[in-house]
């Protein structure tokens, strides 16, 4: 599975992507039914999910960290120096008003260590993500030093993973915060941990004969997730619910999402924007800048006005996309920044 694009995935990144705007729409209206408001519990599960399905060691570790760099650091790192610094300091000098302050100043630059907040939200995801997979890149290697036999190294990886994750969720959620994500890294790893076995220990992702039964499964895994769900605030590394409700939750959710994709298979539009999720979650915030202000002057209840404006920015992607493919392929994880075949040979 990891030597080709499986749609299906792109369809779950897709329905995941509309989502998560969804969820920040209903932030700027200050208006979040219940449903919009258990949706982290398990959305971003799901992408950290994702990238474990795909992990690889690759040739040494030089080789993964260059790859990693190029594909999740340098988008962060552009997004970041452009949306939420350069940006809100243009617009203050201007006159305008900023609302993520920690942003101004030489300060700003390293906002996201030391606040942990910035004014594009959204791209905190990529440098978890990044750190996620130096966690488990070094508990993959110290695990098979440990043991060759499989299925001692699936148990190990996963108790290892599951008692990082609740370190992070029961420790530093109500005692103390580490810096720059660190414990929201440790938090999530579990999943991304799951994400790896399912994909090597697995067939469930390729079509079997449980396919059948996919309507049930679904029903089940999104019943359970919205009826013992509650807030998680994955970004603050803050949870309302049992530490082993924020793991059942976000792995019955996760299930829940990529089995409903392999029942639909593929949709059109929907897919073209799970494949490029990287690009709408790194710029939605943005647009919703634009659009939220305008959208109040429009007398219309909530619930129909965030669903309009869904519309106008998800197909907004339709131009954007292309144009940032065409004109910023290197931050966008299109192309490589740093050539890696050279760099990993010349050692």
């Amino acid at each position: 599975m990891a030597n080709k694009r499986i749609q299906y995935l792109d369809l779950a990144k897709g329905l995941s992507i509309i989502l998560v705007v969804l969820y920040h729409i209903c932030i700027h209206q200050h208006d979040r039914p219940y449903a919009v408001k258990l949706l982290p519990v398990f959305l971003m599960p799901l992408y950290f999910f994702l990238s474990g399905l795909f992990f690889k060691e690759y040739e040494s570790f030089g080789g993964f960290l260059l790859r990693k760099v190029n594909k999740v650091l340098i988008p962060f790192a552009f997004f970041y120096l452009t949306t939420s610094f350069v940006l809100p300091n243009i617009l203050n000098l201007f006159g305008f008003t900023v609302a993520a302050t920690q942003s101004l100043g030489i300060s700003g630059l390293w906002a996201f260590i030391t606040d942990e907040k910035f004014a594009n939200n959204p791209i905190w995801f990529l440098w978890a993500l990044f750190l996620i997979n130096i966690y488990f890149y070094v508990i993959l290697v110290l695990t098979k030093h440990l043991t060759s036999n499989p299925t001692y190294e699936a148990v190990t990886l996963t108790v290892v993973s599951f008692a990082i994750g609740f370190l992070g969720v029961v420790y530093f959620s109500n005692h103390y915060n580490l810096p720059g994500f660190a414990d929201t890294a440790m938090s999530a790893l579990p999943f991304f941990a799951m994400g790896y076995l399912s994909n090597k220990y697995t067939d469930i992702f390729t079509s079997n004969r449980w396919d059948k039964y996919l309507p049930v499964i679904i029903v089940l895994c999104f019943a359970l997730t919205f009826y013992v769900g509650g807030h998680s605030g994955w970004m603050s590394n803050r949870f309302q619910l049992h530490p082993i409700l924020v793991y059942v939750c976000g792995i019955t959710g996760t299930m829940g999402s990529i089995f409903t994709a392999k029942l639909l298979k593929d949709l059109p539009f929907i897919t073209y924007w799970g494949r490029y999720s990287l690009i709408i979650l790194c710029t939605h915030g943005l647009l919703l800048q634009v659009f939220m202000p305008l959208s109040r002057k429009v007398d219309l209840p909530k619930p129909i006005m965030a669903f309009i404006v869904l519309g106008v920015v998800m197909f907004s992607y339709q131009l954007i996309i292309p144009l940032m493919k065409k004109y910023l392929p290197h931050v966008t994880g299109q192309k490589d920044v740093i050539d890696v075949s050279k760099n990993v040979n010349s050692k």
